[in-house]
């Protein structure tokens, strides 16, 4: 089994190797790329949104990470500040020592006395130029904590600018992506409308058909007028139905005008 996974790898291996000394892999790398372009362009826009939605929310984690980092710098530099605080102090108080000293061996005496006791001048000269030495050295860890402390200040004030920066920006891209929804929206809402569009062509023959009826209706109407305006034919007289009654008043009516004085019938009835 083994022999025969390396006999594939050893052909994927001369098969990407011929690739590249034809050139074809040039054309590869392009097929891919269009390829890639297009599964883009086919994924919905739905998706992306909501893809999007989900990226916009991962910067919430990458803000926490910042107020962790920004919380301990902020100790870091207040614990700076009171280092330089203590240094600052200590060669104030150094600086009023040395001072002192160098005014004492200035007068020339043999003896100087501090605090009720008495010190040869070489011993005083001696301990001058050793905490003179150590005042120096001071001056210079105070001058590099100072420029430490400053920059350390300006980055945690350009962390924090970021910090906001980014909040502002995450809340921008909200109401972007919102935006972007509601117009998904709109489009969506659009091509529904255009999806359920009725065919009124039919309706339009029904009508022009019923119109064409109407037109022949109208000249059948027309001609049996004309008929009736220029026809040689009498009159038909519309018959009604006599009820029984008015058809032996008419009867008896019409016996009796034929009836004679002498009670005779009229000739010819």
């Amino acid at each position: 089994m083994f022999k025969k996974i390396g006999l594939t790898v050893a052909a994927l291996g001369v098969s990407f190797l011929a690739l590249h000394l034809t050139g074809l892999t040039s054309y590869t790398a392009t097929a891919w790329s269009n390829v890639s372009k297009n599964f883009k362009k086919s994924v919905p826009f739905e998706f992306e949104i909501e893809r999007l939605r989900h990226e916009v929310a991962q910067l919430v984690p990458d803000m926490k990470k910042h107020f962790n980092t920004i919380a301990e710098e902020m100790v870091a530099v207040e614990n700076l500040e009171k280092e330089v605080a203590t240094t600052q102090a200590n060669l104030k108080q150094r600086k009023e020592n040395i001072l002192s000293m160098t005014k004492d061996l200035e007068s020339g005496n043999r003896f100087i006395s501090y605090d009720g006791k008495r010190y040869p001048a070489d011993r005083v000269r001696e301990k001058l130029a050793r905490d003179f030495a150590t005042f120096q050295i001071c001056e210079t860890e105070l001058k590099t904590k100072e420029q430490l402390l400053d920059a350390r200040r300006r980055a945690l004030e350009t962390a924090r600018e970021q910090l906001n920066a980014l909040k502002s920006q995450k809340h921008e891209l909200e109401i972007q992506v919102a935006q972007l929804e509601a117009e998904l929206k709109t489009v969506r809402l659009a091509q529904t409308k255009n999806k359920i569009n009725l065919d009124d062509s039919q309706l339009a023959r029904c009508k022009a058909t019923l119109a064409e009826l109407r037109d022949r209706l109208n000249v059948e109407k027309k001609r049996s007028m004309i008929e009736g305006q220029f026809s040689d034919d009498p009159i038909p007289v519309e018959k009604k139905d006599v009820s029984t009654e008015d058809l032996i008043k008419k009867v008896r009516t019409h016996i009796n005008d034929n009836v004679k004085a002498d009670g005779s019938v009229a000739e010819g009835e």
